[in-house]
């Protein structure tokens, strides 16, 4: 591994960046870029003279609009498409999580001196990639091609992916709620590619209206 400077326009995303970023999360990314500085190395490979961002992807698009000029970088020298999707994983890995009670003693002291609204943080435990992958794959849920929707990266407005945790029995209602609506013709909507979404959407809406 070895860590240097580059010029930003010789850096580039990774095109099959799985991270997306919400308009309003991405305003934060960059206050925070402005008021900390860039204190973290994008992690990246080198691919014919450009270098290929692993690590970052959010924070390179943040930082060329931002005006940036050089950029630290982190080389890393994936082997393999899998070893790839490793370290884009490791980057973002969520080994930890912030414990309530410890935080706010922490940041209540300094309240009137921190931007609350700029930071957003994990209060839970995170999925592990084998849940996400058997729950969300093209194998769980009854799930057709089809039906994964192609988001782009960065912005997704105004598409949001929502995760819930379920007890099995629940997941089974859950599957049968929706194959319901779908079947009754409910999966298609003028907003939304997505069948098993315009099913869970219409679903949720009968409820709200009684």
């Amino acid at each position: 591994m070895n860590i240097l400077k580059a010029p930003i326009e010789s850096v580039i995303p990774w095109d099959k960046n799985p991270r997306g970023i919400k308009t309003k999360d991405y305003e934060r990314l960059k206050k925070q870029i402005l008021k900390l500085g860039v204190y973290k190395p994008l992690i990246a490979f080198e691919d014919k003279g450009k270098y290929v961002v692993l690590g970052g992807n959010m924070r390179i698009r943040a930082l060329k609009e931002l005006g940036i000029k050089d950029v630290e970088i982190s080389v890393v020298k994936p082997t393999s498409e899998a070893q790839k999707i490793e370290f884009a994983l490791s980057d973002n890995d969520r080994v930890g999580f912030y414990e309530e009670d410890k935080l706010a003693e922490l940041v209540y002291p300094h309240i009137k001196d921190i931007e609350l609204g700029d930071f957003k943080v994990d209060l839970g435990e995170a999925l592990d990639l084998r849940t996400v992958t058997e729950r969300y794959g093209p194998g769980g849920f009854d799930v057709a091609e089809s039906d994964i929707p192609d988001l782009p990266s960065g912005d997704r407005a105004p598409f949001q992916q929502m995760t819930f945790t379920l007890h099995d029995e629940q997941v089974e209602e859950v599957k049968a709620a929706v194959t319901k609506a779908k079947g009754e013709g409910h999966g298609v909507s003028a907003v939304n590619d997505n069948g098993n979404g315009n099913a869970l959407a219409w679903v949720c809406d009968r409820f709200n209206r009684g």
